[in-house]
């Protein structure tokens, strides 16, 4: 489908936000989270939509339920959750519950899923080149890892250059339009409205950076925001090997067979990464999970494969007489021609069924050429090069499945089984892999449900059902971007620079983090607990009393109080919400203090910030006079800041 594009109290030092600072860049601005996080109503309409959405490398797929948020149901059964599908475009594949991860932009026009090829291949003009590629594996632009020089996405620099976007957008203009249709197809299917609850959840690869985890959540919620995609309750995100496993364990004969106590792996081997991470069942009704070998993932998945194949392809084609292909252009044959024929071939592999002999790809046009290994209009490719284009993929899947049960052994237990996931996990030649290779394993696979939705179907069971997940945790720091007087005793203001105030002839530090919240502290997890900060700011009489009060996050183990922004200590850190709150009423109520200063007299308030972590929702308020009313607040959604399945 194609659309036109117009796109208990702590104390803390005083510090002064006053509202006169030297002009900086005021970017931060429009930060998505700075918007509060919409909340349930008092009075919900009563019904309640549970959203899970699995956004994958190569597809994605969208499961939900719908009950009476007043009488959730206590069991669900696989049946009972519904999956999104006809998907715009879709053709024969109308009854999958996926579509494909990919987006094209051309001209003013944008096209996602299935319509993203079938625009290309309308193509009449042979204007297809490495600045205008479709956009393929964006999910990976989420996570840089050092071992990727040369991942898939390294393809779509001279495209993402042109359209000036970077992978946050261009993976928001792709899930923009998933949640509308599934919007609509809600809405058609099971009278969704806009009053209804929504309470959405996603899923990430095992072992994302909080920081990746930020950025799908900043995403989605300003993607549901937009569309009015009913009322939100707080983002709840899982991991993807998770929900898979919450999905086959419960709802998949065969696969229930695990009992308290079993260890086993659950290695879900996608199109972009292949994670692994190693589980004990502590609980069989529902099924728990405890984490007992931290996740770890690589960026191996089957995409890795089709990069070797692509790279083989081109070399062997690209010194052939391009005009007697057929095909709009040379970019167009390999991408659309070759590589499309090659997903067949590389579904079907199995070295077991012998080396000797070529598979066969149709190039429509190629000239015959046996010393190139081109026949009449086909490229033949030799099955014992097809058995090294696995080597990356397989390989980093077993390292990943060896250092888990290593990292088991070493701490006294014996991994039985592997719980096979994933879209690669349908491969038989993995599949004769991991069983050559680690022969004491047991291999699960779900024999019966349909793998394209494990994910998402798991997403929807997990959320359901939070109890028994992970403990609570922050793995973030959250604090106060800060205007303090200057004091040359502290070593922090004596690292920075000083700029004197023209309304009250001080010297004051700009631009200073005061870390309000600091990362894995269990106060902040207590309900409610309220950290306070006292505060005060200046203003001139004529000036308007609004305070502009900037949130920033960090994900340092240990964060320094009292730097400024660009110091080292505060690398890394961001911005990440902004409470507004015009004062002019308690100025009218005459709480305001005048003094005088050396370019006449001007106004300093005093004040409280507070912050308040409640549930997966970070709560911001300013009181005025300290510890008095509520003057403004605002809520943010934390739940990137938790481990994924933590409640």
């Amino acid at each position: 489908m194609a659309r036109s594009l117009n796109n208990g109290s702590r104390k803390r030092r005083r510090a002064s936000t006053t509202i006169n600072p030297p002009p900086t860049s005021d970017s931060d601005d429009t930060v998505g989270m700075e918007r509060p996080v919409p909340t349930v109503p008092t009075v919900p309409s009563g019904t309640k939509f549970i959203v899970g959405l699995d956004y994958g490398t190569t597809y994605t797929s969208v499961s939900y339920i719908k009950f009476d948020a007043a009488n959730p149901p206590k069991t669900i059964f696989a049946d009972q959750i519904k999956s999104v599908d006809r998907w715009p475009d879709c053709g024969a594949f109308w009854r999958s519950p996926e579509v494909s991860s990919e987006s094209w932009y051309h001209g003013n026009k944008f096209y996602w899923g299935y319509a993203a090829r079938q625009a290309i291949e309308a193509l009449k003009n042979g204007n297809l080149n490495y600045r205008n590629r479709i956009i393929q594996h964006a999910k990976l632009l989420l996570n840089e890892r050092p071992e990727d020089i040369q991942a898939p996405r390294r393809e779509l620099g001279g495209t993402m250059n042109r359209l000036e976007k970077n992978g946050k957008y261009v993976i928001k203009d792709y899930l923009r339009e998933v949640l509308k249709y599934t919007k609509a197809h809600l809405e058609k299917k099971d009278k969704f409205t806009e009053d209804c609850e929504v309470e959405l959840t996603f899923c990430v690869p095992a072992g994302w950076p909080a920081r990746a985890l930020r950025t799908m959540q900043e995403i989605l919620l300003e993607v549901a925001q937009e569309i009015k995609f009913g009322i939100l309750a707080p983002l709840f995100i899982l991991n993807e090997p998770e929900a898979a496993a919450a999905y086959m364990l419960e709802a998949i004969p065969g696969c229930n067979k695990l009992k308290a106590g079993d260890v086993f792996i659950v290695c879900d081997a996608g199109g972009g990464t292949v994670d692994a991470i190693t589980y004990r069942v502590c609980r069989e009704h529902p099924f728990r999970l405890d984490e007992v070998v931290s996740p770890g993932g690589r960026n191996c998945g089957s995409s890795y494969i089709n990069q070797a194949f692509k790279a083989e392809a081109i070399k062997r084609l690209e010194d052939t007489n391009h005009a007697s292909l057929q095909g709009p252009s040379f970019e167009y044959i390999i991408e659309y021609n070759v590589m499309d024929k090659f997903e067949k071939i590389k579904r079907e592999f199995r070295p077991e069924d012998g080396l000797e002999g070529d598979a066969s790809i149709v190039v429509p046009g190629l000239k015959e050429d046996p010393t190139k290994g081109f026949g009449n209009s086909l490229l033949h490719i030799p099955r014992k090069q097809i058995r090294g284009f696995f080597d990356w993929s397989l390989d980093g899947t077993g390292e990943l499945i060896r250092e888990q049960m290593s990292a088991a052994d070493k701490i006294g237990l014996t991994v039985s089984n592997i719980l096979l996931v994933g879209g690669l996990s349908t491969s038989p030649f993995l599949e004769d892999y991991i069983r050559n290779t680690f022969s004491g394993l047991n291999i699960l696979k779900n024999e019966e449900g349909d793998m394209a939705v494990a994910v998402s179907h798991g997403a929807v069971f997990r959320a359901l059902n939070k109890e028994y997940g992970p403990r609570r945790q922050l793995q973030s720091n959250f604090g106060f971007l800060q205007i303090v007087e200057y004091n040359r005793k502290l070593r922090a203001h004596r690292a920075g620079f000083r700029t004197r105030n023209g309304i009250n002839g001080k010297e004051y530090m700009y631009d200073v983090i005061d870390w309000v919240i600091k990362k894995k502290q269990k106060r902040a997890l207590s309900n409610k607990a309220p950290f306070v900060t006292r505060n005060y700011q200046t203003f001139g009489i004529d000036e308007e009393p609004v305070i502009r009060q900037r949130i920033y996050v960090s994900d340092d183990d240990r964060v320094y109080d009292g730097y400024q922004m660009d110091h080292g200590h505060n690398r890394g850190a961001e911005p990440y919400g902004r409470l507004v709150v015009d004062l002019q009423k308690v100025k009218d109520e005459g709480l305001f203090q005048t003094i005088p200063g050396p370019q006449g007299d001007f106004y300093q308030i005093y004040y409280d910030l507070i912050m308040e972590v409640d549930g997966r929702t970070l709560t911001v308020k300013l009181l005025c006079p300290p510890g008095g009313q509520c003057r403004g607040e605002t809520q943010l959604c934390i739940a990137a800041a938790f481990i994924p399945g933590t409640e």
